[in-house]
């Protein structure tokens, strides 16, 4: 597989197996895979910010990511000036410590690229190999453990090292086998979340040509979520109901005041969004802040969605707004946004006068830019016209496997000084 692919999945298995403790029995088997993807993460939270001097700020970034400061400067940021082709370099002092960074990471293409490099670099076994793979060949529609071996075996693969791929694999709870006679169908989960067992025992009882040609028409909704009914292709309606039904595929209905009558097809997915691979649920965290700043913020409430994106692209920031120091935390430890304090001069209706506030800066216009684009399709559709936001908040709703598994960890309760303390640092600000 190309290394987009490689650094895609190497991402996904660790926001996972980050949920299962260090000594877990077979853990070792996913030693680098896992390295691939905590690098990819990190890298993930500082793209964009093109010079970072702070290491503290940098220690910190990695943590919400789940790196601790050795494992980041003894792993993690040698791996990735190795692998990066010079994208990313590391300041170091006289005594050769790192004190800052220097990327040149402009989008999340570019993440995954050095991603499924590092993941290269790191030699990974076969069985680590084996499982990226299958969760690639899973991803549109489940096929029996027979099926994915004979896959496997062309690949190049023993059987010995695919059985035990597929058991640890299955152990760590990234595929599912579901029980089927002497044949277990392999499932991905990652996608199919909840629906797994439903849609792995209904697909499970069709031929490889039904399940290929189902396949496809899963493959145009995950490449273009929300593609219209009548734009789909579709060789068996039978198989489509049956998609429909075991959830599989999720259709959603507008209807306007004007009585236009529209379906829109959504599926689970890699890349929910029409972007390109949202490997960090950058987007999801964006749209849902803005949701955020529509309906619960005091102050400074976000009216459209749309004007907010499109000036905080035009303008490469928003403000001075005070809902900016308090609302988008989350924004800021994810490296999309940066709030600054401080004073520009602006025109009003009496001329020029100084603003002062809290200025809301956009650091990945890749991410706000799909999120407009998520949101202007969903609107402009067929020229639909909605006036609700609500109906795009419907349209929008996507729970992969992960996200609920990892509602499973725990986390320390926060604080009022513990939040403060992370905020000041993200801010470069005395602490």
């Amino acid at each position: 597989m190309d290394r987009k692919t490689n650094g895609f999945w190497s991402i996904a298995a660790r926001k996972h197996l980050k949920e299962f403790v260090d000594y877990s029995d077979n853990g070792d088997i996913f030693d680098r895979l896992n390295v691939a993807g905590k690098t990819g993460l990190f890298l993930g939270t500082i793209r964009g910010n093109k010079q970072l001097d702070n290491i503290k700020k940098i220690e910190k970034m990695a943590s919400q990511v789940g790196i601790k400061p050795i494992e980041l400067h003894k792993i993690i940021l040698p791996q990735l000036e190795e692998s990066s082709d010079k994208k990313i370099e590391i300041h170091r002092d006289s005594l050769g410590n790192a004190t800052g960074i220097e990327e040149y990471v402009f989008d999340t293409q570019s993440t995954l690229e050095i991603t499924g490099k590092v993941f290269e670099d790191l030699n990974p076994t076969d069985k680590e190999i084996i499982t990226v793979n299958t969760l690639e060949e899973t991803k549109k529609v489940p096929y029996t453990q027979n099926e994915i071996t004979e896959i496997m075996v062309q690949k190049g693969f023993k059987e010995n090292d695919i059985n035990i791929s597929l058991d640890i694999a299955d152990q760590f709870k990234l595929i599912r086998k579901v029980a089927k006679k002497n044949d277990p169908i392999i499932s991905n989960e990652y996608i199919w979340g909840s629906n797994n067992q439903r849609i792995a025992l209904a697909v499970g009882e069709l031929g490889k040509i039904q399940k290929d040609s189902l396949g496809i028409t899963i493959g145009e909704i995950q490449n273009c979520q929300g593609i219209p009914y009548e734009n789909l292709t579709i060789a068996d309606k039978k198989l489509f109901d049956l998609a429909k039904k075991i959830g599989m595929i999720n259709p959603i209905k507008i209807v306007t005041n004007r009585n236009v009558n529209k379906e829109f097809e959504f599926t689970q997915s890699t890349n929910w969004l029409p972007a390109s691979e949202d490997i960090f649920d950058d987007v999801r965290l964006l749209l849902a802040s803005i949701r955020f700043g529509e309906n619960y913020t005091q102050h400074s409430t976000i009216y459209s969605a749309q004007k907010f994106l499109s000036a905080w692209i035009r303008n490469g920031e928003v403000g001075p707004h005070d809902a900016n120091s308090t609302d988008y935390i989350m924004l800021e430890k994810k490296g999309i946004a940066k709030v600054v304090y401080k004073s520009k001069q602006k025109w009003g209706y009496n001329g020029y006068y100084n603003a002062t506030g809290y200025y809301l800066e956009l650091v990945k216009e890749d991410v706000a830019r799909e999120a407009l684009k998520f949101i202007n399709g969903i609107i402009e559709e067929n020229d639909l016209s909605i006036d609700d936001y609500n109906q795009i908040a419907k349209s929008s709703n996507y729970y992969s496997a992960e996200e609920q598994r990892v509602r499973m960890g725990d986390v320390p309760e926060s604080s009022k000084e513990a939040d403060e303390y992370i905020q000041r640092i993200l801010r470069d600000e005395n602490y």
